[in-house]
């Protein structure tokens, strides 16, 4: 494969008659012919590419490739210098007769204007072996192609590149599914989590703790053999009854205990060294109300009172 350059780049090996491709030292400069905005409609004088607007363009040269030529097509690094890119560049295939075309980007910070006949790409010519006819590629019609180009520009490519409006639309519906979804792993993490402490405290409680063999079999063995004891308390009770009405009140009533008498001391004692009889306690009895009675007179020599 050989670069074509100098006196071998004849337009007209590598075009249709009619373009006028501006020859460089080793390739030749592709002019604009006809541009297309967001919305498909072509645009007739200037065109203002915006900052980060995106537009479609088509080259008003038209390719005729022999059998034996293969174009490589690239960007101008004039207008990338001045901000404005080619995004879509590659190989023109042998056998190629129609236009080609790209989208133009301006990533610079100023507005850029772009008119018909503005070189915007250029191409260089490899001479290889030749190619069979049934493997050489055809473009569509000039029209045809056109018409393609136009349809992308309404359909396919936005106003901007990276579409800011859908791309924040699309990065908050992300946010938010995200999100919704985070939150459903954790409120489940969550909730088996509480399950799992459920349970620890279900089998760590303070029972079983203190007494891993104590069982709720157990504790219904306990309450039935003490219900069994309290039965038979109740059986026992009438045989207690009636031992009790056996036995002499005796042997049911402590005997009293006999009184001693103080001890009398010696001065008191009588002749004989015994003691006196006790004084019997007299009872008073209350006085009996009576009525007014007559003065006492005392009788010389006698000691009554008149009759």
């Amino acid at each position: 494969m050989t670069l074509l350059a100098a006196g071998a780049l004849d337009p007209k090996k590598f075009f249709r008659e009619g373009s006028d491709p501006v020859l460089q030292g080793s390739s030749f400069d592709l002019t604009v012919g006809s541009i297309y905005d967001h919305e498909g409609k072509k645009v007739s004088g200037p065109f203002t590419l915006k900052q980060n607007h995106i537009v479609q363009v088509a080259s008003a040269e038209v390719f005729n490739l022999p059998g034996n030529i293969t174009g490589h097509v690239t960007y101008k690094t004039g207008l990338t210098s001045k901000g404005i890119w080619a995004l879509t560049v590659g190989i023109v295939d042998p056998g190629w007769d129609g236009p080609v075309s790209t989208t133009l980007l301006n990533f610079s910070r100023n507005d850029h204007p772009i008119s018909e006949g503005d070189p915007f790409l250029r191409v260089s010519f490899f001479e290889h072996d030749p190619v069979q006819n049934d493997k050489l590629r055809k473009a569509p019609t000039e029209a045809a192609y056109l018409k393609s180009l136009q349809g992308a520009a309404a359909s396919i490519f936005p106003k901007t590149f990276l579409d800011s409006s859908k791309i924040a639309d699309h990065a908050g519906v992300t946010a938010v599914t995200h999100m919704q979804n985070r939150g459903l792993i954790w409120v489940t993490c969550i909730a088996f989590l509480f399950a799992i402490i459920q349970i620890l405290t279900a089998y760590l409680s303070p029972s079983v703790l203190l007494d891993e063999r104590v069982s709720k079999k157990d504790v219904i063995s306990l309450q039935v053999e003490l219900s069994a004891l309290k039965e038979r308390l109740k059986q026992l009770e009438p045989q207690r009854a009636k031992v009790d009405d056996r036995m002499p009140a005796e042997a049911l009533v402590p005997a009293e205990q006999p009184v001693v008498p103080p001890a009398v001391p010696e001065e008191l004692r009588q002749g004989d060294g015994t003691a006196p009889e006790p004084i019997a306690p007299t009872q008073s009895t209350p006085p009996t109300k009576k009525g007014p009675t007559a003065p006492a007179f005392s009788v010389p020599g006698g000691g009554g009172t008149p009759g």
